[in-house]
């Protein structure tokens, strides 16, 4: 029987908006969050998170944690404004739609280092095990003011583990459905001068039939499936050595490697076709005080993707990135001013036979925030001068008035632009050498409360985007208009804790009013937790709209809900128990057309880390 849908009940966004709202409500009002919790992606300097004036989610070590066993993209997916989707459940090819643009409009950040394909000119998400990180930051709305190209829809920055005091230990090995097995460990600490933290870990799964209707995935691909589990399996390294030289100057290394092999659906009911992927992510940063209130941070950066596919036949595509960045961040008056020199040089190694195989950028960047009083702002201007398509200059203005003890209005506006990838430049049959890169100019309102480490906020956006790219052969068709609200809230009661938001846009191409490809128009995102001495647990929902897997509104995928649950028992001191139910009551739905979902999953673990 087939596990696909093509027309379901569409959320009503008055529904959704009061179970939201109900939610919220339903929850006494005490700490949840810490609002003082600092970020750096935001203003490319480290604030405190209520003194942002953005969109932004933070996702510390804890948090990922207690979401029990899982993978990056689930749990991006849970995040408001982002919808994710993926070609099969895990390991397979995942995309971020944030605020409703499209799937190369997310930067993805690993310690500062950019990482991605330059091929498809999209995040690299699968690859990377959630397990090995410390922390996520989700900046929504333009950042090409700060980080260039591809930031239209906002920037995800991966932050990963790192060491401080004495070692310690930990280790984590869980089994699952699907023979799904994972195991990890590591150590960390640190010393005097040094730092230091290493871990690896291991992931398998038997997986399913990602084509499970072999017809409409014939329709999609153009490939003729093979009826067999599409399995995944996944190793990784992560490693991070620092030295403290005095106060104030530390020179810090790190490094994350993870390879995959992954079962598809390609090339003929006869072949075992599959993926072997590997990314690696090396930094080498010097961080240097100069004076009272100047901070010097120099950053080395390579990140490598690299993706052979043999379907029988072997092709690669594998993209470089390597980075210099000279960064100051100077207290001036009220505020604190950054400046920045950036050099980005991407190459492509391809069995493809591309026109263009590299390009350089090199940039300038500027920023200044601070406040006085009630006031508060935040500006930034970029200029990148890019080896292909010439200069760009971007900038972004924000303003914040705390017009009550709890209450600060917020407005914005700001500029973003992104390259065209190289496979729509140049690849054969798809791309095309006249492109020109996309361009946004967004706006947002914003209302914002906070009592303690309590928050709510209602954003407004309206992100008009030129030169959108979609199309085979690969064309700029003209304009798009995503205009939106977000409404989210966290709110605690003794050891439970509420977060919820709800998203209602309206993605369209404004040159017919069509909806954009694969976004919803609502979203809703609930997460309820317990927290208690020795047993913690909680749901997760979320409600997604109807949308269309083509550009011209066909192959409507209908709306639908998931559940899932997770709990956690201590054992003892150092031993936790874990669990996992996803896709609690078993629906079928899906995110990409034509391509099957996991059904229900459970999966237990145990995890030591000594107190």
């Amino acid at each position: 029987m087939s596990r696909f849908v093509t027309s379901g009940a569409r959320p009503s966004r008055l529904a959704l908006a009061i179970c939201l709202l109900h939610a919220i409500g339903a929850v006494a009002a005490e700490p949840a969050i810490d609002l003082a919790a600092v970020v750096v992606t935001a203003t490319r300097q480290a604030t405190r998170a209520n003194e942002v004036i953005a969109d932004v989610t933070v996702i510390d070590r804890t948090a990922i944690e207690q979401a029990g066993p899982t993978t990056l993209p689930a749990l991006l997916s849970r995040q408001p404004g982002l919808h994710v989707t993926d070609n099969g459940g895990p390991g397979k090819s995942a995309s971020i739609f944030m605020r409703g643009t499209s799937a190369g409009h997310t930067l993805l950040l690993i310690d500062g280092i950019p990482f991605g394909s330059a091929t498809t000119g999209t995040p690299s998400l699968h690859n990377l095990p959630l397990s090995q990180i410390e922390r996520i930051e989700i900046l929504r709305g333009p950042a090409s003011s700060l980080y260039g190209s591809d930031a239209i829809g906002g920037v995800v920055q991966v932050f990963t583990r790192r060491g401080e005091g004495p070692p310690r230990i930990d280790a984590y090995a869980g089994i699952g459905s699907r023979n799904t097995v994972e195991a990890g460990s590591g150590i960390s600490g640190g010393g005097g001068p040094w730092s230091y933290s290493v871990a690896a870990s291991a992931y398998r799964s038997g997986g399913f039939n990602i084509a499970a209707d072999p017809v409409r995935y014939r329709i999609a691909n153009g490939a003729v499936p093979r009826d067999d589990a599409d399995g995944y399996r996944n190793n990784s390294l992560v490693g991070r050595l620092g030295y403290r030289f005095a106060p104030g100057h530390e020179l810090q290394a790190h490094l994350l490697e993870a390879t995959s092999n992954n079962s598809v659906d390609s090339g003929g009911v006869n072949v075992d076709a599959y993926n072997r992927d590997k990314s690696r992510v090396f930094g080498l940063q010097l961080r240097n005080r100069l004076g009272t209130g100047w901070n010097s941070t120099l950053r080395l950066g390579l990140g490598e993707d690299n993706s052979s596919n043999f379907a029988p036949a072997r092709t690669q595509f594998a993209t470089q990135q390597k980075q210099l960045t000279w960064q100051h961040d100077i207290r001036v008056g009220a505020g604190s001013l950054m400046l920045a020199l950036e050099n980005l040089d991407q190459s492509v190694t391809s069995t493809t036979n591309y026109g263009i195989k590299d390009r350089t950028v090199r940039s300038l960047i500027a920023g200044y925030q601070g406040s006085v009083g009630r006031h508060s702002w935040q500006a930034a201007l970029r200029h990148d001068d890019n080896s292909q398509f010439g200069g760009h200059r971007t900038g972004s203005l924000a303003y914040g008035y705390r017009f009550a003890e709890r209450w600060q209005a917020r407005v914005a506006e700001g500029t973003a632009f992104k390259a065209p990838s190289f496979n729509q430049l140049y690849f054969p049959g798809f791309g095309n050498a006249g492109l020109q890169p996309e361009k946004a100019r967004n706006r947002e309102f914003a209302l914002h409360w906070e009592e303690g480490t309590r928050s709510a906020s209602l954003t407004h956006f309206d992100n008009r985007i030129d030169n959108l790219i979609a199309g085979s052969p690969a064309v700029n068709i003209g304009k798009a208009r995503i205009t939106g609200a977000s409404l989210a809230g966290s709110l605690a009661a003794g050891a439970w804790t509420a977060n919820a938001g709800l998203d209602l846009m309206k993605p369209v191409d404004a040159s017919n009013g069509n909806r954009l490809q694969r976004r919803p128009a609502e979203m809703l995102k609930l997460a309820i937790a317990y927290a208690g001495a020795r047993w913690r647990g909680g749901v997760e929902l979320s409600a997604i709209g109807r949308r269309y897997d083509t550009t011209t509104q066909g192959r409507i995928m209908g709306g639908y809900s998931v559940s899932n649950l997770h709990a956690a028992c201590e054992l003892g001191r150092d031993w936790t128990l874990e669990g996992r139910i996803n896709n609690l009551f078993d629906r079928v739905y899906e995110n990409a057309w034509s391509y099957a979902v996991p059904d229900r999953q459970l999966f237990v673990g145990l995890r030591y880390a000594p107190q």
